[in-house]
């Protein structure tokens, strides 16, 4: 793959022979999101990357589980993102920042939640 993807955002080289071709920010960010989507517990991941010349950076917030360990499912994220991104585009993973924006609650057997009154 040479030259410039046609995407929105700002892009970034990946390099090649006949110079470097870019990946969008965006696609970067799509591609950390479907990687902490495939992690245990995860759930609604949303993915913002800087990146510059040949490392990115990825920020995710994301959802979990209620009754995970928290460190054990950021720590999951942040390698299976970095192995992801860096497979996939040959960029080098500079960090992932995980915040964690919302626990899910299990549902009762009456799809109401636990802690909803009902």
């Amino acid at each position: 793959m040479t030259g410039t993807l046609p995407r929105r955002g700002r892009t970034t080289p990946t390099g090649s022979d006949a110079g470097p071709p870019r990946w969008p920010e965006e696609r970067i960010a799509r591609l950390a999101e479907d990687a902490a989507r495939r992690t245990a517990a995860v759930s609604a991941p949303a993915a913002t990357v800087r990146a510059d010349g040949r490392a990115a950076c990825v920020d995710l917030d994301l959802a979990v589980d209620h009754g995970a360990h928290l460190p054990t499912v950021a720590e999951a994220v942040r390698r299976r993102v970095a192995a992801q991104v860096e497979a996939q585009t040959g960029l080098t993973v500079a960090g992932v920042t995980v915040t964690v924006v919302d626990l899910l609650l299990p549902e009762r057997d009456d799809g109401i939640p636990p802690d909803s009154g009902g």
